[in-house]
């Protein structure tokens, strides 16, 4: 009895295991599941030359006004299944609960991956990556997901910052301005109250829900979906922010806020524009503004002006032309059931937008748990199949909702579908 009892008092010591960690690391080390929680209170200091490896599952802690300055390197490679957790220590967090991890790297000659994240969870951090001094990347966030932080980034890294596959939801702003390249690919932006701003090269992405605006991009933007936002597209174009090509715009209060247009300098083109509430193109520039070859959801010139604002409302401004409209456009695939997770089963999600019926079917013979949310993010449907699943949808009303299938093994399947 007395053997059993010591058995027992030793689970019990490993199930309540806890790291603490403050000061500096001047060794390398790994943090592992063992170990987890790891406590971080004070400003923990990674020194030049150090590697800290954090295996899946693993779970770090930051005390309030706590953060991490990373001198060193950082490698944290999560799985599908278990991810690695950055959050606070408190049971409560708000926003900017702890200060986040701020990386110093000024060796431009040490090109050494400083930071390396995969399915990471960055949450309510003020700022959670500072990259200002950053100059050993480049510097690479694949399947994250980071939610209800001040902001993701302070800057960029050198030679370059990408997400790839990540999901940004509730921040106050999701991603900065970046000095060198960057770039924002396959990735979902729900509910932040700015969505992305300053990212050279963003790619196949999606936007919804942002009280701001959801874009502020300077560079190149292609097969973006910006839709249910109360600003689209807030920015200017000029030599610099040179290229907006083959997006959608739609369902917004304002489409696209424009503040300059260089005509001959970008390529502004094959984007579908239209059924914004306010205005699809708003024109805030004393320069004309050359927008031929878009799709309007019209070839009608005079109906497409009604939804434009420019020097005809306000002689403060230029004037929009839109020669020659392009009529020949097929449907953009307004609702896209993007599959976050690489090379995993594929699930179709079918009429999309639905009425009274949905089908949700996945080339899997694994149990699927499938939970559908409202746009404030409240279930309002779950649901388990394998193979095929015909659900009454009758009861929701019209609007936009998100979904998460997750197979037993774990995969995790996002999307969004649309009532109608």
């Amino acid at each position: 009895m007395k053997k059993l009892l010591f058995i027992l008092s030793m689970i019990a010591f490993v199930s309540d295991a806890q790291t603490d960690l403050s000061g500096g690391i001047y060794n390398s080390e790994t943090w592992n599941l063992a170990g987890s929680p790891y406590n971080v209170s004070g400003n923990l200091v990674v020194f030049d030359g150090v590697e800290i490896t954090i295996e899946p599952g693993v779970k770090v802690l930051f005390e309030p006004s706590s953060g991490m300055e990373l001198r060193g390197k950082l490698l944290a490679i999560g799985t599908v299944s278990d991810s690695i957790v950055f959050t606070s220590s408190l049971s409560s967090p708000t926003i900017g609960a702890w200060n986040g991890i701020k990386v110093i790297g000024t060796d431009p000659t040490a090109s050494v991956n400083q930071v390396s994240m995969q399915y990471v969870k960055g949450m309510y951090a003020s700022t959670f990556i500072d990259l200002d001094f950053a100059y050993q990347g480049p510097y690479n966030f694949t399947n994250c997901h980071f939610s209800y932080n001040g902001k993701i980034n302070e800057d960029g890294g050198s030679p370059s910052t990408n997400f790839d596959y990540c999901v940004f939801e509730f921040n106050d702003q999701a991603l900065d301005w970046c000095q060198f390249d960057s770039r924002v690919s396959n990735s979902h932006f729900y509910n932040n109250t700015i969505g992305l701003i300053g990212i050279s090269q963003v790619e196949t992405c999606y936007f919804s829900g942002h009280s701001n605006y959801a874009m502020h991009p300077y560079g190149e933007t292609t097969g973006c979906t910006i839709e249910y936002n109360n600003i689209g597209v807030k920015t200017g174009f000029n030599a610099e922010n040179h290229s907006f090509i083959n997006n959608t715009v739609m369902n917004n209060s304002v489409g696209l806020e424009i503040n300059s247009f260089f005509n001959g300098t970008q390529n502004f083109t094959g984007n579908r524009i239209c059924n914004n509430t306010t205005y699809n193109f708003k024109l805030l520039s004393q320069n004309n503004a050359d927008l031929g070859m878009n799709c309007w959801c019209s070839t009608d010139e005079s109906q497409i002006q009604t939804g434009i604002y420019d020097g005809y409302d306000n002689v403060s401004y230029g004037l929009v032309s839109l020669a020659p409209v392009y009529s020949d456009c097929d449907d953009p695939l307004i609702v896209e059931i993007e599959d976050l997770i690489m090379d995993s089963p594929s699930i179709s999600v079918y009429p999309n937008p639905f009425n009274a019926f949905i089908n949700v079917k996945i080339d899997s013979e694994q149990v699927i748990s499938l939970n559908i949310f409202d746009m404030s993010g409240r279930l309002v449907i779950e649901n388990k199949f394998q193979y095929e699943s015909r659900i009454d949808v009758t009861d929701l009303t019209k609007g936009v909702y998100f979904f998460t299938a997750q197979s037993a093994n774990g995969t995790i399947y996002k999307g969004k579908v649309i009532k109608e």
